[in-house]
C-alpha cells in the first residue's frame, strides 16, 4: 500500500489481474454470442410504401445448437461441449446492432494509504520499524529465526491515534496525528524470555522511537501465541515415537506412514490455564491433500499425546501421555506399543484402500457421480453500474451517497472502519471486529474442550493470507484494496488483496406502498463492505452494509472446513452408531464436535458528538395502570376507553453504570442517544442496537470465561479509555487463570451518563455439524443491525429518486433514466 508496484489499483493494473478470467469471457463471448438474427423485408400497400422490419429471432426451448467453447481455466485445457439456446446476445440491442460498452470510471482517486490516520500499516512501513527494531538491537534478526532463543516479530499493525488528537484533526483542523506501528516481539533472547509489544514510530519521520507498551515480564513466554519454530521443535521430539509405533500405525490406519500420509496437529489448545506452563496436546491426522496444498481436519486418527515444552531450552521437553482409542494414558509410546503387541486394547483397523478415497472426499470439486441440474450450464444472474460506480475511494477513504468512512484494520483483531459519518455528522468513531471465540466438545483425548481465541493466531493474515476470489468474494466490478501482514516464519512483510468494496443491488423494496390510486417504491441498493479471511480450516466472511435509510448491517459469515473428531464405532461411552453426546456420525470415521463461534465487535458510537448515554427501552406487558403510572406516577384510575385490563407498553431506562446485558435478559430495545441533540420533534437522536439471530454463551463456571468473559454476553457498554482499546488480550486463551484484559475486568461500575461510552457487541452461531457440512461447511451467518432511532426528522432516504406514480396519470416520479449498454470487458 501507497506505492504504485505494489498497490496501484488502476484499470490497467485490475486487467493485468484478471487476464485469465477475462481472455475466458471474450473467448465465450465471441464463439458462443453469434449475430443471430434474420431481417425480413415486406413490402406492403398499394400506395408503394416500403417498411423494413428488423426482428431479433428469440429461439423457443427447442431451438438450440451445439458448440465447443474451450474454458482456459480448465485443468486439463479440454473443451466443454455446451448447450447454448438460440437468443440475441447480451451484447447487442434489439436490432442485432453491438451495444456500447457500459462506462466505467475508476472510482479509486488516490492510492496512497500513508496519507491517511487509519489506514493499515503498509508494506514499507512495516519493513522500516523491522528494521528499526533490529537497528536497535530490539530483535535479534530479520531472517527466518531458527532458535527459540532468538527475538523476533510475531506481529505488526497500525497503532490506532489517540482519540483526542484524532478529533482534534477530523473536526477542528488540528495536526494530523502521526503514524506508529504496534509490534509484537517473541523475546527469547531476553532474560527471563518473554513476550513485548513496541509502540514504533512516528514511521513518516527520519526520527524514531520504540516504546515498551508492558514491563518485561508481564508477557510470560509461556503465554505466546503458537509459532512455526515451536511447531517444528515439537514435531522433531515425537518423531522417534513414530518410530516405535510404526507397526501400530501402518496397521491401524492403512499402511500410513509418515511424513507421506498423515501429520501432527498441535493446535488442540490452550497450553495451560495458568499461562506459566506449557504442555501442548497433539494428534495426528490423514493428509487429504497433496503436500502444501491445504490443511485436512476431516479425518483425525485416533492416535494422541502431550509434549511438556515450556521456555526455550527444546532439549528438556519430552512426549508422554499417549493415548490410543482413547484408551490410556501410557506413560511413553513404549508402553502404548506393548500394550497393542500383548492385545491388551481395543484396536481399530481401517478398510484397505481408504488412503486413496481421501482426496475425493475432501477437494471441493463438483461431484461428478451426480447429472448437472437442468439449466445448469446457463449462466446465472449478473449486476453491473449501467452509468459508472457511484462510489468514490481515496485511499482508504470511501464515499457514498452520503457516508463516509475509513477503512482500518490489521492482521491481529481483522477489518475495522473509523470516522463513519452520514451526511456529515458522525455517528461512529470506530467499528471494528475484535476476537472471535470457538469451544469445541467431543469425546476424543486430543480435543476435548480445545479452546480457540482467533485474535491469538492473527484474524487477518496470520498464517493464511487473504485472497479476494473475484466473482465469489468480490463483483467483477468490485473495488478491491489490499493491506498488509507480517509472517514471522520468513520475517517479511507481504502485501494481500483484503477488501472489496461494491455498490449492490438488493433486487427489492426499502420501502413500498400500493394504495387504491396510486402506488410507489424505492429500490434497496446499498454498499457493501467485505473482508474475508482464513484461519486454518475456516473462511469468516464480515461484511458492512450501508443502506440509504442511515441503517448499518454486519455480518459475520463461516465457512471452509469443519474440524471433526474420530468416529469410534465401537465406544463404549455411545452405543448410539450414529451420534453420541458431542455430534453426529458423518462418514466412515468422523463425527462433528458440537462447537460455537463468538464475534466480539467493538462499537465506539458519537452520535454527533463523543459524550452519548446508553438506554434500554423494555418492553412490557401488564395491567392499563402499570403501564400509566409508568410515566404518571399520580394516575390512581384507569380511564374507562381502555377495552381490556392488560396492554403492551414499553419503559425507558438510562443505564447510569456500566453494565454488561444478554439479550434474553429482557425484551427491550438497547439505544446508544445524544441527550444534548434532539430532532424536529424533541427526540434525544440515537442509534439503535439490534443483535440478528444469535446463539448465547451455554458455559457457566468454565475457564475460558474469565479470558474471553465477553462470550458471556450481547452487549457490554464500558466508559471508552485509551488503556481499553480490545475485549481481549491476545495471550489470556493461554493464561486463563489470570488473565489481563478480560472484558469482565473492564466493567467497574463507572458512570456512564453523558461520557464517551463504548458498546462491546457479542454475536455468534451454535454448530452442531451434519452431513451437509460434507465436505464443505455452506454460508453460516450471523450479525446485528444499528439502526437510526429518532435521528431524522423523517425517513432519510426519501432525497432520493424513486419509483411513484398515480394511476390517474397527474403524477409519475421514477428513478434515473440510462441507456441499455453491454457489461464491459474488462474492469
Amino acid at each position: 500500500m501507497g506505492q504504485d508496484s505494489e498497490h496501484d489499483m488502476d484499470d490497467d493494473n485490475r486487467k493485468s489481474s484478471q487476464s485469465t478470467t477475462d481472455q475466458s469471457k471474450q473467448t465465450f463471448r465471441n464463439v458462443c454470442y453469434g449475430q443471430l438474427f434474420a431481417v425480413i423485408v415486406f413490402a406492403i400497400g398499394l400506395t408503394g410504401g416500403i417498411f423494413i422490419g428488423i426482428y431479433a429471432y428469440h429461439g423457443g426451448p427447442d431451438s438450440e445448437k451445439t458448440i465447443v467453447c474451450t474454458n482456459n481455466q480448465n485443468a486439463k485445457g479440454d473443451g466443454q461441449t455446451t448447450k447454448v439456446p438460440l437468443a440475441t446476445s447480451p451484447s447487442t440491442n434489439g436490432q442485432g446492432e453491438a451495444k456500447k460498452e457500459c462506462p466505467f470510471d475508476n472510482p479509486v482517486k488516490d492510492t496512497i494509504y500513508e496519507d491517511y490516520v487509519y489506514a493499515p500499516l503498509t508494506v514499507a512501513e512495516m519493513n522500516k520499524a523491522a528494521k528499526f527494531l533490529l537497528d536497535n538491537s530490539l530483535i535479534s534478526t530479520l531472517d527466518a529465526p531458527t532458535e527459540l532463543t532468538q527475538s523476533f516479530i510475531l506481529y505488526q499493525v497500525l497503532s490506532p491515534p489517540n482519540k483526542a488528537e484524532a478529533l482534534v484533526y477530523l473536526d477542528k483542523y488540528g495536526s494530523k496525528p502521526k503514524r506508529y506501528a504496534q509490534v509484537t516481539v517473541q523475546r527469547g533472547a531476553a532474560t527471563p524470555p518473554d513476550v513485548m509489544e513496541y509502540k514504533v514510530g512516528p514511521l513518516g519521520e527520519a526520527t524514531m522511537t520504540a516504546i515498551p507498551q508492558m514491563k518485561p515480564g508481564d508477557i510470560h513466554f509461556n503465554s505466546r501465541p503458537y509459532e512455526s519454530l515451536e511447531v517444528v521443535a515439537m514435531t522433531k521430539i515425537l518423531l522417534p515415537d513414530l518410530e516405535i509405533l510404526k507397526t501400530l500405525i501402518s496397521e491401524s490406519f492403512d499402511g500410513a506412514t509418515y511424513p507421506r500420509d498423515f501429520y501432527f496437529n498441535f493446535f488442540n489448545g490452550p497450553p495451560s490455564t495458568s499461562g506459566t506452563e506449557r504442555k501442548t496436546r497433539w494428534n495426528v491426522i490423514l493428509s487429504g491433500f497433496d503436500k502444501m496444498e491445504d490443511i485436512d481436519l476431516i479425518h483425525m486418527l485416533p492416535l494422541s499425546g502431550t509434549v511438556y515444552n515450556p521456555g526455550t531450552n527444546t532439549s528438556e521437553w519430552y512426549a508422554y501421555d499417549f493415548h490410543y482409542l482413547n484408551q490410556g494414558p501410557y506413560n511413553t509410546s513404549q508402553d502404548l506399543m506393548d500394550a497393542y503387541n500383548n492385545d491388551t486394547i481395543r484396536k481399530v483397523k481401517f478398510p484397505k484402500g481408504f488412503r486413496n478415497t481421501l482426496y475425493d472426499r475432501v477437494f471441493p470439486k463438483r461431484d461428478s457421480t451426480q447429472p448437472y441440474r437442468k439449466n445448469a450450464d446457463k449462466s446465472g444472474p449478473r449486476t453491473y453500474y449501467p452509468d459508472g460506480p457511484r462510489y468514490e475511494v481515496y485511499g482508504t477513504q470511501v464515499k457514498w451517497m452520503d457516508w463516509n468512512f475509513e477503512i482500518s484494520g490489521g492482521q491481529i483483531r481483522g477489518p475495522a472502519l473509523f470516522n463513519i459519518k452520514f451526511r456529515d455528522e458522525r455517528i461512529i468513531y470506530e467499528h471494528a471486529v475484535n476476537d472471535i471465540s470457538l469451544n469445541y466438545a467431543t469425546d476424543t483425548h486430543a480435543q476435548n474442550n480445545i479452546i480457540y481465541a482467533d485474535a491469538t493466531y492473527g484474524i487477518m493474515g496470520g498464517d493464511y493470507p487473504t485472497k479476494i476470489m473475484s466473482g465469489i468474494d468480490c463483483p467483477e466490478h468490485g473495488t478491491v484494496l489490499n493491506t498488509s501482514y507480517w509472517w514471522h516464519v520468513t520475517q517479511k512483510a507481504y502485501s494481500m488483496e483484503s477488501v472489496c468494496i461494491f455498490e449492490a443491488d438488493g433486487q427489492e423494496s426499502s420501502w413500498r406502498h400500493v394504495a387504491y390510486s396510486f402506488e410507489a417504491g424505492l429500490r434497496n441498493r446499498h454498499l457493501v463492505i467485505r473482508t474475508p479471511v482464513v484461519i486454518g480450516n475456516y473462511d469468516y466472511t464480515f461484511e458492512s452494509h450501508f443502506h440509504l435509510d442511515g441503517k448499518i448491517f454486519t455480518y459475520a459469515k463461516a465457512s471452509g472446513y469443519i474440524q471433526a473428531a474420530f468416529w469410534d464405532e465401537s465406544n463404549p461411552h455411545s452405543p448410539d452408531k450414529t451420534r453420541d453426546a458431542f455430534g453426529y456420525r458423518l462418514s466412515d470415521l468422523a463425527t462433528g464436535p458440537v462447537h460455537d463461534h463468538m464475534f466480539g465487535f467493538k462499537v465506539d458510537f458519537d452520535i454527533i458528538d463523543k459524550d452519548n448515554t446508553f438506554e434500554i427501552i423494555d418492553w412490557k406487558a401488564g395491567p392499563q395502570i402499570e403501564a400509566l403510572k409508568s410515566q404518571n406516577p399520580n394516575i390512581t384510575k384507569v380511564p374507562d376507553y381502555f377495552i381490556y385490563n392488560e396492554t403492551r407498553y414499553i419503559q425507558w431506562n438510562k443505564v447510569d453504570k456500566e453494565r454488561g446485558i444478554k439479550s434474553p435478559d429482557n425484551q427491550g430495545f438497547m439505544l446508544v442517544v445524544n441527550e444534548r441533540e434532539k430532532n424536529k420533534w424533541g427526540v434525544e437522536r440515537g442509534y439503535q442496537i439490534a443483535p440478528l439471530a444469535t446463539g448465547s454463551q451455554a458455559l457457566k463456571t468454565h475457564p475460558l470465561l474469565n479470558a474471553l468473559s465477553f462470550t458471556k454476553y450481547h452487549c457490554v457498554v464500558t466508559k471508552r479509555k485509551e488503556e481499553e482499546q480490545t475485549l481481549t488480550s491476545i495471550y489470556d486463551v493461554n493464561r486463563m487463570d489470570q488473565p489481563k484484559s478480560s472484558l469482565d475486568k473492564q466493567i467497574n461500575g463507572e458512570n456512564i451518563l453523558n461520557e464517551d461510552i463504548v458498546n462491546w457487541i457479542t454475536v455468534g452461531f451454535l454448530h452442531i455439524p451434519t452431513t451437509e457440512d460434507m465436505p464443505m461447511t455452506v454460508r453460516v451467518e450471523t450479525g446485528f443491525m444499528l439502526r437510526p432511532f429518532n435521528f431524522f426528522d423523517r425517513t432519510a432516504s426519501f432525497d432520493m429518486p424513486q419509483y411513484a406514480e398515480k394511476y390517474d396519470g397527474s403524477l409519475k416520479e421514477s428513478e434515473p433514466s440510462f441507456e441499455q449498454c453491454a457489461e464491459p470487458d474488462n474492469y
